[in-house]
């Protein structure tokens, strides 16, 4: 008997969901595989990172008649002086910072309050801001918000720990990545079917020319925006100005919405010296945020990040909900390797449904 397509769908339905319930019940089966997956997962997208971004590099000195083997201890020694130099002349004016900021957290929560309880006893146009309670909301907005932050610490903490643990492997990792370039992506290749072979080649073509230009893209508004923020923040006299643009241009590590997560506590701080200041800072990042958007990433992304900024908050919310910091950070990857997977499956059968031209 013939069965129709809606119930085909109802049943596929009921099958998934059944698999997904053996799967929880049989947690206790696979909970050492995902905890060897996670401990494995940051050393190797450390990697990744650091091979995509040093990759031009030692492909350039490889053209200049160095080998890849030496090439890449060039760049690694190169990376190392560099490191040097920034703890040298950054770290100690970070680190008095840091310090600073962590010592005076009371001090500028109770900074925040006050600023608020002034605005409250202001009117603007005969409406006051105190009838709507705004000192109690926002104090129970800060709560919450402290109370994640904790908890996102902690996992940075963690992550912190599990970098000192496998800190030996990654450039290990690195230097065979580099060495061996892209021989990974030509053994997947050759596991594929004949037929399959030119669609896995173009699959594996793509996520490489994707994740090369979103790593370096990423990279290069990051530090874009970090310095046109720390430039805004010397003029207006912000304090803690190097900390707060370091953490402007990392979390803008996430598209979209990264800038302004990282706007919120940089506009919070200038609220505790004053409402001025806080307007300042916000003209500030509007701007920094316009001149990268608008003259560094166009030029740097091209047409790679075509994806919508209300897709980029779904995935990153999920990921957050799932793999915590780390799954923010490689949740756009993912999701444009995913993307770019399912586009060319779609290709493949839709050339298989076409007629052959020839025979007509």
């Amino acid at each position: 008997m013939k069965i129709g397509r809606f119930y085909q769908v109802c049943i596929s339905i009921i099958l998934v969901l059944v698999i997904l319930y053996l799967l929880s019940r049989l947690e206790f089966l696979y909970r050492p595989v995902m905890l060897a997956f996670n401990i494995l997962l940051l050393p190797f997208v450390v990697s990744f990172f650091f091979y995509y971004l040093l990759r031009p590099l030692v492909t350039q000195l490889h053209k200049w008649k160095l080998p890849k083997w030496l090439a890449v201890l060039v760049l690694f020694i190169a990376m190392s002086t560099l490191v040097a130099l920034l703890i040298v002349l950054v770290w100690p004016t970070l680190q008095s910072q840091t310090v600073g900021f962590v010592e005076n957290l009371p001090v500028l929560a109770k900074g925040v309050q006050d600023q608020i309880d002034y605005l409250q006893e202001q009117r603007f146009g005969g409406f006051s801001l105190r009838e709507i309670d705004l000192s109690s909301k926002v104090s129970e907005y800060l709560e919450q918000a402290i109370n994640y932050a904790s908890v996102y610490v902690q996992n940075a903490v963690s992550i912190v720990t599990t970098v000192s643990l496998v800190v030996g492997t990654v450039p290990v990792l690195l230097y065979y990545m580099l060495k061996e370039d892209r021989k990974g992506y030509t053994s997947f290749v050759r596991f594929s079917p004949t037929k399959y072979r030119a669609d896995a080649i173009e699959i594996f073509n793509r996520i490489d020319k994707m994740l090369s230009e979103f790593v370096i893209g990423r990279v290069i508004c990051c530090l874009a925006l970090g310095a046109f923020a720390y430039i805004g923040f010397l003029l207006v006299d912000l304090p803690y100005s190097l900390l707060l643009a370091i953490i402007v241009g990392v979390l803008n590590m996430i598209p979209y919405i990264g800038s302004i997560i990282g706007s919120i506590p940089v506009i919070l701080i200038a609220f505790t010296d004053s409402f001025s200041t806080a307007i300042w800072v916000l003209v500030i990042l509007l701007l920094a945020q316009q001149l990268e958007g608008n003259l560094i990433s166009p030029f740097v992304y091209g047409r790679t990040m075509d994806i919508h900024p209300l897709t980029t908050i779904v995935v990153v919310l999920i990921a957050g909900a799932t793999s915590g910091i780390v799954g923010i950070m490689i949740s756009i990857p993912v999701y444009m390797m995913g993307k770019i997977i399912i586009l060319q499956i779609a290709e493949h059968f839709e050339r298989k449904s076409q007629p052959d031209a020839s025979v007509l």
